[in-house]
């Protein structure tokens, strides 16, 4: 079953919304428009890019109680 999210964007100047998206659809977000911004942010934190990424896709997701 494909489960469907809704994503705000964390990054301050960005106004990425979107409801009932894939989470791949939010990560290619993140790959093409903020790239460099996690890089920067996995260089200064010293952890993996792959963890910085993990932790903005699950800050951006948007939970509604039903």
């Amino acid at each position: 079953m494909l489960k469907l999210l809704n994503f705000h964007c964390v990054f301050e100047a960005c106004t990425f919304k979107a409801d009932n998206i894939e989470e791949s659809e939010f990560q290619k977000h993140l790959d093409d428009k903020h790239h460099d911004e996690l890089l920067d942010i996995s260089n200064k934190e010293n952890i993996p890019l792959e963890t910085v990424a993990m932790i903005t896709v699950s800050n951006s997701k948007v939970f509604i109680n039903s």
